[in-house]
């Protein structure tokens, strides 16, 4: 029995080397699979990075034709301007067709700058058209002077001439003045004022009957009627620009009028513009005297002007 324990011990013992063995021999140890599965990594990668590369190398060729194509272009192009210019300025008289061409382009240039002064400021578009020396010969050559202003006031009252050249002469008329820093000028009266007033409330657009009012409502010209008018022009217009421009003019005509050269003007005008500053029937007319008035000091003087 013993004996029999001993045999079957020994035959399993027998059995489970050979199975031991045969496992050792049939199937490849883990490291042996790890090192198979990076082997095959590297290869994978190596093959991706010569792809790229020579991807790469397509890529710069490509790009390096394209940069010298641009550049021959860009070469081809320099030789045939100056070819062209070499042309140009080999042939006789072609610099001085060249310099008369860009006189003529400037003085095109210039016209048209003018041209667009006069269209947005119609009254003050004879500035553009005088000579360089305009402002000395003025102030220099008085028989000039006096012939150009006498110029001027005729073409102001002469009414067969349109409108738009009459503002402009009135304009330059008073622009000679301030060159020659007069206040006061033969040319420069009641008459030649008035008929610019006369525009300005005719019947015209009120473009022109703006710019007309602009033009005179601070006229040197004192005098009772064009106060009377600029009065009339505030209590009936109806465009608000021009009834603030009347009561301007009609404020410089109280500053500058004096008992001495005009007895009893100054009185008349005070009692004018406190007549609208107390006006209860248009609230518009009285805002407006307020804004111009605007000081309580002022007001007290005016009210002493008219009670004298």
């Amino acid at each position: 029995m013993s004996q029999l324990k001993t045999t079957l011990s020994f035959t399993f013992s027998i059995s489970a080397l050979c199975i031991a063995l045969y496992s050792h021999f049939t199937q490849p140890p883990e490291r042996d699979l790890t090192h198979l599965t990076l082997s095959a990594d590297r290869e994978h990668l190596a093959s991706q990075s010569e792809r790229f590369t020579v991807n790469q190398t397509e890529e710069s060729v490509e790009g390096q034709q394209h940069i010298q194509q641009l550049k021959e272009q860009v070469r081809y192009l320099q030789e045939r301007v100056l070819e062209l210019e070499n042309r140009a300025f080999s042939a006789p008289g072609a610099a001085q067709s060249l310099e008369e061409s860009v006189l003529a382009i400037l003085e095109e240039k210039e016209q048209r700058e003018r041209a667009e002064h006069r269209e947005s400021n119609p009254v003050y578009g004879f500035y553009e058209d005088l000579p360089d020396d305009y402002e000395m010969r003025l102030k220099t050559d008085p028989e000039y002077a006096d012939k150009l202003s006498k110029q001027l006031q005729q073409k102001v009252l002469d009414e067969s001439l349109p409108v738009i050249d009459r503002l402009s002469a009135m304009g330059q008329l008073q622009m000679n003045m301030y060159v020659l820093n007069r206040t006061q000028m033969d040319t420069m009266n009641y008459d030649t004022v008035d008929a610019v007033i006369k525009i300005s409330r005719g019947q015209y657009d009120d473009k022109l009957r703006v710019q007309a009012l602009d033009v005179v409502a601070q006229t040197p010209v004192v005098d009772g009627r064009i106060a009377r008018s600029l009065l009339d022009i505030v209590e009936k217009e109806s465009n608000d620009y021009m009834r603030a421009t009347a009561a301007e003019g009609l404020m410089a005509q109280y500053y500058q009028a004096n008992d001495e050269q005009y007895p009893g003007l100054k009185r008349q005008l005070a009692s004018d513009i406190l007549k609208l500053y107390n006006n209860d029937i248009d609230s518009q007319v009285y805002n407006l005297m307020q804004r111009m008035i605007g000081d309580e000091d002022l007001l007290e003087q005016i009210r002493k002007d008219a009670n004298k």
